[in-house]
């Protein structure tokens, strides 16, 4: 096991690794995991930037960003107990804000465990002034990122130090490498919420018409998805390279409610795993936070999401862990 410091793409990193993996780390950029790479069949897992320019151009595309909160708020305002919020317009030709306010801040890093292998970064809102316009709380978002033999833990704290209740919703638009033509998707869900022509959920819930071809494991290739699926019973989306003879467990272990299933046209050769707390646009909807994912963080409360992600490789027709 070893931690140390390094340069990615021109910016400053932290390598983690082991015997079977090897994660890269860019506090700078919004402490995005930028990179998962499985030692045992030489293959990078997630969708990786060749230069800087490639990744500024489309951030979130690459490596693993949070999102706080996630997604799109319709007309980047919204209202939470008789406050309202502004948010930046930051895609004005869809009348949205998208993505949130810390992907692309620098987060600190306040502890290096190489017993143990954990990094863990922390954003602090007060430290910067536009955060504090758009959500005018303090707060603080800690990322704890373990790696442990074949599968990687990555838990996100948010603790409200401000005077007032908090609206909190987060997520990670975890991107993988995937080739289209060969690789499938297994996910066992019933539902997905309707959307309008904005991206937007309507409030309404519909049954899956795919959902045996997802449970059975689904080839995207030419499939435009940006789809959103309620989490069911905790259990994993799994993703198999057959060529590799890599299977990837990705479970919303804690705190997550649904998955964001993104694929832009179907022939890019990424997917897009993306847990969220809550639903796209979930403080605009006139539904119950139960249902949506809403959080009220009160006052010197603290609430954790949990993602554990595991590498497994397919050995003469058996799946193996090792």
């Amino acid at each position: 096991m070893s931690i140390r410091n390094s340069q990615f793409l021109e910016e400053a990193s932290l390598e983690m690794e082991n015997e079977f993996l090897k994660v890269i780390l860019l506090p700078g950029q919004g402490s995005n995991l930028i990179s998962i790479y499985d030692k045992v069949s030489n293959t990078e897992l997630l969708r990786v930037p060749k230069t800087m320019e490639d990744y500024k151009s489309a951030s979130v595309l690459y490596g693993t960003p949070v999102l706080f909160p996630p997604n799109r708020i319709d007309g980047a305002v919204f209202e939470f107990e008789n406050r309202t919020y502004e948010f930046e317009m930051n895609r004005p030709e869809e009348n949205v804000h998208i993505h949130g306010l810390v992907h692309d801040k620098k987060w600190d890093v306040v502890k290096v465990d190489t017993e143990n292998n954990i990094i863990v970064t922390q954003f602090v809102s007060k430290k910067y002034p536009d955060v504090i316009k758009q959500l005018p709380h303090d707060f603080t978002i800690e990322m704890i990122v373990q790696l442990s033999c074949n599968y990687i833990t990555q838990t996100l704290k948010i603790l409200n130090n401000s005077n007032k209740t908090m609206p909190v919703g987060i997520g990670l638009h975890t991107t993988f490498h995937f080739p289209a033509e060969e690789s499938r998707l297994f996910l066992n869900a019933e539902q997905y919420w309707e959307l309008n022509e904005r991206k937007m959920p309507t409030g309404r819930l519909l049954e899956i018409p795919y959902k045996q071809e997802l449970i059975k494991g689904m080839k995207l290739y030419g499939l435009a998805l940006d789809d959103i699926y309620p989490i069911k019973d905790k259990q994993p989306a799994i993703i198999e390279h057959p060529a590799k003879g890599i299977n990837i467990s990705y479970k919303a272990d804690k705190g997550y409610n649904h998955w964001v299933v993104f694929t832009m046209s179907g022939k890019e050769d990424l997917l897009a795993m993306e847990p969220y707390s809550w639903v796209t646009n979930a403080p605009n909807m006139d539904l119950p936070g139960e249902i949506t994912g809403l959080i009220a963080l009160k006052q010197g409360e603290e609430t954790a999401f949990t993602t554990v992600l595991t590498i497994g490789h397919t050995l003469q027709g058996r799946k193996e862990y090792v």
